[in-house]
């Protein structure tokens, strides 16, 4: 894992963000995992493909009501 990669993670419904050093597949079941299940142990992780409320789209990622866009993609407004 590239430890420079900065993902940012938005919540769709009540806009709480979170920045996690991880790519942006992986940050947002993070952000879920962390947020719905208070599991802060990144090695228990499912791999996002994995995960069931994980999905992949054209410009992003979402897991849950977390967010994040593709790397090659704008960031989220600052």
């Amino acid at each position: 894992m590239d430890t420079n990669e900065r993902t940012r993670v938005v919540n769709l419904l009540d806009d709480r963000t979170g920045d996690y050093d991880l790519p942006p597949d992986k940050a947002v079941v993070a952000a879920y995992e962390q947020s719905k299940k208070a599991n802060y142990d990144l090695h228990t992780y499912p791999e996002p493909e994995s995960h069931p409320h994980f999905r992949e789209y054209s410009k992003g990622y979402s897991c849950g009501d977390w967010i994040a866009r593709k790397k090659h993609e704008q960031s989220f407004a600052s």
